[in-house]
């Protein structure tokens, strides 16, 4: 799946070089790889993951989106129901594949597994570092727990949409650097 299925393509850059991956899809990564955690909680979260995809296109890099165009809120969150397990299972392998996550946190919002993840994967290295670029805003009800996490490990914290796109732009940046090294070591 490339960016252009899960944005219009009007809005599309011109020099695409990205692939943007969704449950239930096992993909081959391509590059270093980015996943976009955080609010997704549906009929409340803006669909922010695609904004950052298109922002990211221009990257020869792998997204890693699970914000699933099929899901039903009325599967049951067990472990016994086969659609469920199957998305969570995507997304802590993936969480756990990924060089770079980006975590944003929407006011209005609750994020429950998104406070999980920050949990999970705040001591997470990666090509780049550490894999965190956490992005809370004023206004989430758990901002100062998500603060001294940040600030307890070491991550990158910002406020604004904008500067977390560039702050994950940036780790991408130093990570395809990094790829790049590691490919002319092993050809000499």
């Amino acid at each position: 799946m490339s960016v252009k299925d899960s944005v219009p393509s009007s809005v599309l850059p011109a020099d695409v070089k990205c692939k943007v991956f969704k449950p239930p899809v096992w993909p081959q990564l391509v590059g270093p790889s980015i996943f976009l955690a955080g609010s997704i909680e549906m009929g409340k979260a803006i669909d922010w993951q695609s904004a950052l995809a298109v922002e990211l296109a221009h990257m020869p890099i792998s997204i890693l989106n699970p914000r699933r165009g099929d899901w039903d809120g009325s599967w049951e969150q067990d472990i016994s129901n086969k659609q469920f397990k199957e998305q969570v299972d995507w997304e802590m392998d993936h969480l756990n594949r990924a060089d770079v996550i980006a975590l944003y946190f929407q006011p209005e919002t609750m994020s429950p597994i998104s406070l999980l993840e920050l949990g999970m994967y705040a001591s997470a290295v990666g090509i780049a570092g550490k894999k965190l670029v956490v992005c809370c805003p004023e206004g989430f009800w758990r901002r100062g727990n998500v603060q001294i996490v940040c600030h307890r490990y070491g991550l990158d914290l910002v406020e604004t949409r904008e500067e977390l796109v560039q702050k994950v732009k940036q780790k991408l940046e130093t990570a395809l650097r990094e790829q790049s090294r590691d490919m002319s070591r092993d050809h000499d």
